[in-house]
């Protein structure tokens, strides 16, 4: 795996690996079933680094991206008792 180059990148990185460690937290906890696989320690190990760079998302910016994540993967993810 490459990791992210550009300050621009790192934030993309960042926000997307945070959106994945919410929604792996979400499906543990039984909130979702289905998505996408998420490699937890990669995503924690960009945060790491994007944090090393100085990187700090916004709440916005982490909204955003779980929104995004939700949105891409709507065809898998499903809420128990959802409608």
């Amino acid at each position: 795996m490459k990791d992210p180059k550009t300050p621009g990148q790192w934030r993309s990185a960042a926000a997307l690996a945070e959106a994945c460690v919410r929604l792996d937290a979400a499906r543990q906890y039984g909130l979702i079933t289905g998505g996408p696989r998420v490699n937890v320690e990669r995503c924690l190990a960009l945060l790491a680094a994007a944090g090393e760079r100085g990187i700090v998302l916004t709440p916005t910016e982490i909204d955003d991206a779980v929104t995004a994540l939700v949105r891409e993967a709507a065809g898998v993810v499903s809420v128990p008792g959802g409608r």
